[in-house]
């Protein structure tokens, strides 16, 4: 019998966070409104909207279901992608994986 050890996961989160001092105060709105703004553009949208935090310094989102393209909304709406870094808790996930797959 073959087991496997380690994370399966069937979710599809995303996550991004993007300094506010590159983006125009219109993508800041459009990003903190962007299934009424898809629409308009003509982008697919779905029941899951991402989740929007803004602070003083940068605007993050996050979603547990990556049911919308917020890569393609983001550059519809003009983003520069070098300037949006994308599942940014990565690393974090990643030791709590080490973690625990040492315990096993």
């Amino acid at each position: 019998m073959k087991t496997r050890n380690g994370f399966v996961s069937n979710s599809s989160s995303s996550s991004f966070v993007i300094y506010k001092k590159d983006l125009t105060t219109k993508q800041i709105y459009s990003i903190n409104n962007h299934i009424e703004i898809a629409e308009d553009l003509g982008i697919k949208t779905w029941d899951s909207p991402w989740d929007i935090m803004e602070n003083d310094k940068s605007i993050e989102g996050y979603t547990y279901m990556d049911n919308f393209d917020m890569r393609e909304f983001l550059e519809k709406i003009g983003v520069d992608s070098d300037k949006v870094t994308w599942d940014y808790e990565q690393d974090v996930w990643e030791d709590k994986k080490w973690k625990y797959e040492t315990v096993l």
